[in-house]
């Protein structure tokens, strides 16, 4: 794979970064508007909705300024998306009891799919994104667009869900009060 490739996904790679890098902003200016509703013991199933938007739009962020670091080839591109993919699966595995303790709020099987099986779909896809860069598969940078769009279909439906959440909350609240 050369690097006129490479350039060629540019302005793709730049567009992500810049949208997943706003909408941690807009998560954190969210969540410090809200952080009563999501600070407390009992706020576990809040915190993973948020940590889990804040992990696939950084996962984002992340693939998209590896990407854009100049001069880069895409061994090197394989290895960092590897080790990327390695600690989604490691942050995942971390948060999996607080997910499946907080199926009691939710309908197991959208929990499973936009909070487990989605984003560790993007992640076995950005190892084998990984794996494809390193044996100098030009598809790779393809699979990337379907790793992309996976993280942040599940950290959209994480914010939505906490935003959701949260508003019922208070109004629960408002109403009782």
């Amino acid at each position: 794979m050369d690097q006129a490739t490479l350039t060629s996904w540019h302005d793709f790679y730049l567009t992500m970064g810049t949208a997943s890098a706003s909408l941690i902003g807009l998560l954190f200016v969210a969540l410090s508007l809200n952080l009563d509703a999501v600070m407390g013991d009992s706020r576990d199933d809040l915190r993973a909705f948020a940590e889990q938007a804040f992990n696939s739009f950084s996962a984002v962020l992340l693939i998209a300024v590896c990407f854009l670091i100049p001069q880069n080839n895409p061994d090197d591109l394989g290895v960092v998306y590897l080790l990327l993919a390695i600690i989604g699966g490691y942050r995942m595995l971390r948060r999996a009891p607080t997910v499946w303790r907080g199926r009691q709020r939710d309908r197991l099987g959208r929990i499973a799919f936009w909070r487990v099986v989605l984003p560790a779909v993007a992640v076995l896809g950005l190892a084998a994104s990984g794996l494809g860069l390193l044996y100098g598969q030009p598809s790779a940078l393809y699979w990337l667009v379907a790793v992309i769009l996976g993280f942040l279909m599940s950290a959209a439906r994480s914010s939505w869900d906490l935003l959701v959440r949260v508003g019922e909350e208070r109004r629960a609240v408002h109403g009782a009060g």
